[in-house]
């Protein structure tokens, strides 16, 4: 896999870079999403954490549509989109945090946002009676060997400006549609950039300053209804990656709010879907894929819980860990439905996590936490239906 995308070509790397530039209007519908984040993963003594930040761009086809209950917005499924420029309500958020504490929106600002095809860039600004700005932009990078993308992002407790760069050398280093799914009854095409470098500048609430690291970048289409799944990212030293995505149905379709079952054996209580998820190493040199995946909350552990990790394929290779969870961020949607009788509610929790009891074996090579060094990833547990 990894050769495969070292013999691409800048012109095929910039096929897939311009996807990020479009939200597939022509293909969007009631039920209709899309959303532009940044995982930042700044390095620290122990490697890629404990600290994270987290800065996204999420839109919603409804005209009351709310998110995290701001005042309401949305995008027309019908909109016109003259030239490559596509206008839109959308919000922006983010949070920051670390094992002591974690800044929850930090920016939560809704906006008219501007997406240009030509141009490679989107805005969405806001601007208050003051004349000050709050919102972000997204804009492209590029000279002749090379394609990365520039954020600023400003809140009310928070400025960031920073590059983002990949190498494309491989699939994590190289902007790829993941995902792409196209049918009568909806769809979903996702553009992924797993492992890119950032710089830049942030000013934020514990103060101002200068951070680089690990950077995860996605643009996510969804024109299908949002529904529960079980997502991890988590980085190791040496830019080994690791991720597992489950969707799911059960009992947390129906949640609202955030909160869990009464006991670890009802929370457990479902159905995946799909279970995919992978290991690659930071050298380049292997990647490995796994088809059966548990990804189970361990309840009573703390303020939040703590997950018990397990994936394993035909071929004998496994990873098993708890992610010993240090933080909690919550962005939520809300859709009003049949005129507004009944609302529609989907919730995305991010949990921050550091690995403890690392074991496996990963292509005929033994892993633990001595071998590996600390991982630190983010573990997304969404419930409800944005229906």
């Amino acid at each position: 896999m990894t050769d495969a995308f070292a013999d691409r070509s800048l012109a095929d790397h910039r096929r897939a870079f311009e996807k990020i530039w479009w939200q597939n209007p022509e293909r969007q519908n009631a039920t209709s999403s899309s959303w532009w984040f940044f995982l930042l993963f700044p390095e620290g003594e122990e490697g890629y954490g404990p600290r994270q930040l987290m800065f996204s761009v999420a839109a919603c086809v409804g005209d009351q549509s709310r998110v995290n209950d701001l005042p309401p917005g949305g995008m027309d499924a019908d909109r016109p989109v003259a030239d490559g420029v596509d206008r839109f309500d959308a919000t922006t958020v983010g949070w920051a945090g670390d094992e002591d504490v974690v800044h929850d929106h930090v920016v939560r600002q809704p906006a008219e946002a501007v997406l240009s095809r030509e141009d490679q860039r989107l805005d969405a600004w806001a601007e208050g009676d003051d004349g000050t700005r709050r919102g972000s932009e997204l804009t492209a990078l590029s000279d002749d060997d090379s394609l990365g993308l520039r954020a600023h992002v400003v809140g009310d407790d928070a400025e960031a400006e920073f590059e983002a760069w990949g190498a494309l050398d491989s699939k994590m280093t190289s902007p790829h549609t993941s995902l792409d799914v196209d049918t009568p009854l909806g769809g979903a095409e996702v553009v992924a950039w797993r492992r890119m470098a950032f710089e830049g500048e942030f000013d934020l609430p514990d103060g101002p300053e200068t951070l680089s690291g690990s950077c995860y970048f996605q643009r996510v289409c969804f024109d299908v209804p949002l529904m529960p799944w079980k997502w991890i990212w988590a980085v190791f030293p040496d830019g080994t990656s690791f991720s597992v995505l489950v969707p799911f149905v059960g009992p947390q379709l129906f949640r609202r709010g955030y909160g869990f079952s009464a006991s670890s054996r009802l929370e457990r209580l479902t159905i995946p879907l799909r279970q995919t998820g992978f290991w690659n190493w930071g050298s380049g040199e292997g990647h490995v894929e796994f088809d059966r995946i548990t990804v189970e909350p361990l309840l009573g552990t703390g303020e939040h819980p703590d997950f018990d990790v397990r994936v394993e394929n035909e071929a004998g290779d496994y990873v098993r860990f708890v992610a010993r969870t240090y933080g909690h961020a919550r962005n939520w949607l809300d859709r009003p439905r049949l005129g507004g009788r009944v609302t529609s509610h989907w919730s995305y929790n991010e949990f921050m996590f550091r690995m403890a009891g690392l074991a496996g074996t990963v292509g005929g090579t033994p892993i633990d936490a001595e071998s590996m060094g600390t991982g630190f990833g983010t573990l997304e547990y969404s419930t409800g239906f944005g229906l």
